[in-house]
């Protein structure tokens, strides 16, 4: 289950991921991405939401580099993860992933908390 949807005025991509079936939802998941992510400007931002995401196979993580760095190549310049207050903790497979590519992303455990340092980041 994924959601991935451009916003054009805020500059800003959203992607939240809950449980992923299989490789070909993250194969779709990646291409969708990459397809919203061109319809930004360069220096767009991003809101990872994790709350709902359930940990994969390693073999996942190849798809999640992947993204990240056609997602760097795009434009993007700054990423916030929304992630669960307790229990599993899925985003440590993005954080491993982004540091790879070369970037760090903040993670917190709201929306709100998440849009307002990206806003203020924007102004």
């Amino acid at each position: 289950m994924y959601d991935v949807k451009a916003d054009i005025e805020k500059n800003r991509i959203y992607i939240t991921i809950g449980k992923i079936e299989g490789e070909a939802a993250m194969q779709a998941l990646s291409q969708t991405v990459i397809s919203e992510c061109q319809k930004l400007k360069k220096g767009f931002t991003c809101i990872t939401d994790l709350r709902k995401y359930e940990v994969q196979d390693d073999m996942f993580e190849s798809y999640v580099k992947e993204t990240q760095e056609a997602m760097i190549q795009a434009g993007l310049a700054k990423v916030v993860r929304v992630r669960r207050e307790t229990g599993l903790l899925g985003h440590f497979q993005f954080d491993n992933a982004s540091m790879d590519v070369g970037y760090h992303a903040e993670n917190v455990t709201a929306m709100a908390e998440a849009e307002k340092i990206l806003d203020d980041h924007s102004k």
